[in-house]
């Protein structure tokens, strides 16, 4: 029964469409001095394109891309509702640039009453507390 009721239904939904594409098709479009291109132009093909970049972005023969490898091991300890663990970053640098320092962002506990989350997010709001007590976020940190 409710098969039915779907295949009728779609068949008066695909009834309507073919009857108001039929009706815009008979209606001519306004005469206008409007180009698309003109109101995108400035914005493409600025560039002729180099080795590393097409002029419409494909990457060239000198296209290098770095690469970041990540290994995480984690515990969660559900007596202390902690969670613990160790990071690796391997960070490749494929660029003919060195790189003088990585930035890398480790983000704080929203929840955590100190945190600069806490004090800008509205409670109860999406992201917002609900009203628990929260002592988490980041304990400590070792970079290496």
């Amino acid at each position: 029964m409710k098969l039915t009721k779907l295949i009728n239904f779609g068949l008066v939904c695909c009834v309507f469409a073919f009857s108001a594409s039929a009706q815009q098709a008979t209606t001519p479009a306004p005469a206008t001095n409007y180009n698309p291109a003109d109101a995108f132009g400035p914005l493409f093909y600025t560039q002729n394109g180099n080795e590393f970049r097409s002029a419409i972005g494909a990457p060239g023969p000198k296209y290098w891309q770095n690469h970041v490898d990540y290994n995480i091991t984690a515990n969660l300890d559900e007596t202390k509702n902690m969670v613990s663990g160790t990071v690796t970053i391997t960070y490749k640098n494929n660029s003919p640039d060195k790189l003088p320092y990585l930035w890398l962002q480790l983000d704080q506990n929203t929840f955590k009453e100190t945190s600069r989350g806490y004090a800008i997010t509205p409670s109860r709001s999406r992201y917002g507390a609900q009203g628990e007590k929260f002592d988490g976020g980041i304990k400590s940190r070792t970079l290496a």
